[in-house]
This record gives C-alpha cells, structure tokens and sequence, in this order.
C-alpha cells in the first residue's frame, strides 16, 4: 500500500514541503519509538510494559489501599469513611474468607505483614487520623493502636524495619516492633526529579516497588539512594478490565491501579507481581522484569 504518491508524480516546488513533513514527522515520532533510550538520555528511568500471566476475580467494590500475598491468600485493606476494612481472601475465587470493617471515622490505607511481640502482626495505616491499627494475622482480631505523625498512605516491612509513604517524595522508616519512627528517611527521585505521590508499597528481591496514585505506572526504587531504576507500564491491565470499570473512571478522581504483591513462587519458581486497583474485578498475575530478578547493586559511585 503507497502512502504518498511517488515524488516524479509530484509538481518540483511541492518537494521540500514534503521533506519538511517527512522530518517534522520523524522528531516527533523519535521518543515514542525509543523511550528508553529518550530516558536515558535525560538521566530518567527507563519505561517497561507489563506482561501478563494470568488473573483471577477481584470485589469490584474494594477499594483497594493494601494488597499481599502470604501463606497462600491476599491480604488487604480497603479505604473510604465508613467502607474501611481489612480482609483475608481467597487468591483463585476472589472470595473474602474473613474481614474486619473500621470504626466508620477511620479511613484505611497501606497494609503490610510486619514482626511483633512474639510473632507476625498485620500493620494498616490510616490516612489522616493519625493511628496505625494491628491484627492478629490468622483471626483479624485487633490487637492495639499507635500514634502515626502525618498522613498515611502505603507501607511494607523489611525485617525489622516498616517503610512508610505519605504521598511526598520522602518515605519514612519505622520500627517493625514498636512502629516507632527511627529517623531513617529516603527521597525518591527519577534523574534530578523527585517523585510524589507515592502510594502502595512491596519489596520485591531487595527492591521497593510502589504504585504511584493517579498513575498506572509502577516506580521500582533502588533503596540504597531512592533513585526509580525502572518504571513498569501498567496500561495492558487497563486494557483486560471489564467495561463496567472503565467507565466508572471520574477524571477527577480516577480510579487507579493501587495493589502490588509478590509471588515468589509465581511462573514457574521465577517469581511474579500480583497486580490490581481500586474497585478493579481483576488480579493479575505480570512476569517479573528482568531487574526485579535479583538484588540491586549498590548505588553507583558520583564521579567528580
């Protein structure tokens, strides 16, 4: 199939209009065809499309604020003033084996799997009320609360260590035991530029991965230096929704992709992310990029 005509059926002074096009089109048409290497060149991270395995049923009407996966069912946490939960759910049938709804004054964000006293405890933070709430991970039985400074907004655990996002670009670190802040703080950054708006957030083999609100893009974060070493495109999920969710997007509000898990034992021992968003009817089951497949290096040296 021709596009143009060819150029000795063309009149000589239509010739360098056509180039002018021809080039025009070529430098606008340049960055969507490389954008790893337009990122590179601008000291950004690069972008990746997800590529997805597999996805099972999801509560359309969750709004999803905290999402995992351990001994074999997603736990997870859901926000809005009087809708707030915290649930067990069976992974294959999306079904909610137990739950515990909020105090209706309470709205509830992240939620992770941290040590305790004398064992593993469900952590969920809060969004403006300032309370970090804790369960007994096999019965939801609400064990105590604590004070929380600022907004809460996504968290996961690392040992003996909680991190904590708040929407800014700067992640806070808690202790796993008494929640307690320890100081310890990291700045997120994507090149020269800060990253806000971070949400959910999972380590994945020594990385920090966290869903960006308002986005459906993941930000894989190198935790020795902040820096976003990869940016996970998330626009295929989009694309498998039912139609139904499509069209509940508000512009204003819309919503989001916020759920982000690790299977270790996903596609085939190869390790896979668990995938969903808010009031989303779908998990999805993404393979694991190339540099989520083992630990990060250390941060590169500045050279002078």
């Amino acid at each position: 199939m021709r596009l143009f005509p060819p150029l000795r059926a063309l009149p000589l002074p239509v010739l360098p209009g056509l180039a002018l096009c021809l080039l025009t089109l070529c430098l606008l048409t340049a960055p969507l065809l490389q954008p790893a290497a337009a990122a590179a060149q601008k000291g950004r991270a690069p972008v990746e499309r997800v590529r997805i395995l597999a996805s099972q049923p999801h509560d359309s009407a969750a709004f999803t604020q905290g999402f995992f996966l351990r001994h074999g069912v997603y736990y997870e946490s859901t926000g809005l003033y009087g809708q707030s939960s915290v649930r067990r759910v069976d992974p294959a049938t999306g079904r909610v084996l137990a739950r515990r709804d909020l105090p209706e004054q309470l709205f509830g964000e992240g939620l992770a799997l941290c040590a305790g006293g004398e064992g593993e405890r469900l952590v969920q933070l809060t969004w403006r009320e300032g309370v970090i709430l804790t369960y007994d991970a096999a019965t939801l039985r609400s064990l105590e609360s604590r004070p929380l400074r600022g907004q809460g907004w996504g968290l996961a655990c690392n040992g003996g260590e909680v991190v904590v996002s708040d929407g800014t670009a700067t992640l806070r670190f808690l202790d796993a035991r008494t929640l307690a802040e320890t100081g310890r703080t990291l700045r997120v950054h994507d090149g020269a530029r800060p990253v806000v708006r971070i949400n959910e957030l999972e380590w994945v083999n020594g990385w920090l991965v966290a869903n960006i609100w308002q986005e459906d893009l993941l930000a894989v974060i190198r935790p020795a230096d902040g820096q976003v070493a990869l940016w996970l495109d998330l626009a295929p999920l989009r694309r498998e929704l039912a139609k139904s969710v499509k069209d509940a997007r508000d512009p204003g509000n819309p919503e989001t992709a916020n759920g982000v898990g690790f299977d270790p034992a996903g596609d085939g021992g190869r390790g896979a992310l668990l995938l969903t968003g808010k009031r989303w009817d779908r998990v999805f089951t993404a393979a694991l990029p190339k540099l989520l497949r083992r630990p990060p290096e250390a941060a590169p040296k500045r050279v002078r």
